[in-house]
């Protein structure tokens, strides 16, 4: 979205559903090893950092007494607790986008986690090409809710039931891993294989590392 809204409340909104989308995005490269994906990350840092600036801008300015000050001192904290969010999340995606790698076995076991994000392109003559959102259905066809839009520069984060897909447009979702199948058929995307360990070794540190990621992702 160019316009970012003016008021300190929905600024804070958008930047906590910004801040979340990093997340779920960075996880998503990881298990994915898609440098497209973390490349998003860093995108919506760009937009988190005007954010981010934006709110604190608002809070020095509306800070015209002590008692206001220190409202405005509570708010600041939560906005820096965003921050670090999505600071984390470019960590993590940037494992990806400077190849530091990552165990396979790790990034299999990743789909243990309850749900995953997934990142599709809506193709020209797909079931989702010209279609409003509700009339998708995609939680009952795919089990996936869509959390983000990008159209062209464009991000598209208070998405709803009215809005209207069209060709080019990249999709953010979450959901059951067990969906994605079925989502890129909707999207006329290439078929997906799900990562797959190298050997079925057990490696019991590696085991206890996985097993606190899929919790930590829970």
């Amino acid at each position: 979205m160019d316009d970012r809204p003016r008021n300190l409340r929905a600024m804070l909104a958008e930047a906590k559903d910004t801040s979340e989308l990093m997340v779920d995005l960075a996880y998503a490269a990881v298990y994915f090893g898609d440098p497209d994906m973390a490349e998003e990350v860093d995108e919506l840092e760009e937009r988190m950092s005007d954010l981010v600036h934006d709110m604190r801008a608002v809070c020095v300015l509306a800070a015209r007494s002590p008692r206001d000050a220190e409202g405005m001192s509570s708010v600041l904290q939560v906005v820096s607790a965003i921050e670090r969010m999505a600071n984390d999340a470019v960590d993590i995606a940037r494992i990806v986008t400077h190849r530091l790698g990552i165990p396979r076995q790790l990034v299999a076991d990743l789909s243990d986690a309850e749900e995953v994000s997934h990142r599709v392109l809506v193709s020209d003559g797909s079931h989702m090409a010209h279609r409003p959102l509700a009339g998708l259905e995609l939680t009952v066809q795919a089990g996936m809710r869509v959390m983000a839009v990008r159209r062209g520069r464009q991000w598209i984060t208070d998405v709803d039931g009215d809005t209207v897909l069209v060709p080019g447009d990249v999709l953010f979702l979450h959901g059951s891993p067990d969906g994605i199948t079925r989502l890129r058929e909707l999207a006329a995307a290439p078929v997906w294989e799900p990562p797959r360990p190298d050997d079925v070794q057990a490696l019991t540190d590696l085991d206890r590392a996985v097993d606190v990621l899929v919790e930590m992702k829970n």
